[in-house]
């Protein structure tokens, strides 16, 4: 079986995930050689793939991503929703249409995700 590591630096959210995760260092702002806990990740098949570093990364917006876990064998780059809205004091909400991240003090939407398919 081969995997595909993901085109540039698309990002998902993923209320899911315990962790921010990327398959490439390079698409982060700075990274390290993996030093600590987890030396691997459990992926939706039960199967173990490896972390080989962990950094950080700014997106659009200046939202910060901490502790990012690199793995080559992920085939998407994800934003755990619970590390983002913590990191950014944010709130994410879904509707029909998409997702939108709000100032978490003021309630203020900061910036909007529209969806052209199933979220």
């Amino acid at each position: 079986m081969t995997v595909t590591p993901p085109s540039g630096g698309d990002w998902y959210f993923d209320f899911g995930a315990s962790s921010h995760m990327a398959s490439d260092a390079s698409i982060l702002s700075r990274s390290t050689p993996r030093s600590s806990s987890p030396s691997s990740i459990i992926v939706g098949n039960g199967s173990l793939v490896p972390v080989t570093s962990t950094g950080y990364t700014t997106l659009t917006g200046s939202f910060q991503l901490h502790n990012i876990i690199v793995s080559p064998g992920l085939i998407k780059n994800l934003i755990s929703v619970r590390q983002f809205t913590t990191d950014n004091n944010c709130s994410v909400e879904l509707d029909p249409f998409g997702c939108s991240v709000k100032d978490l003090p003021s309630r203020s939407e900061i910036i909007r995700f529209n969806s052209s398919g199933p979220l």
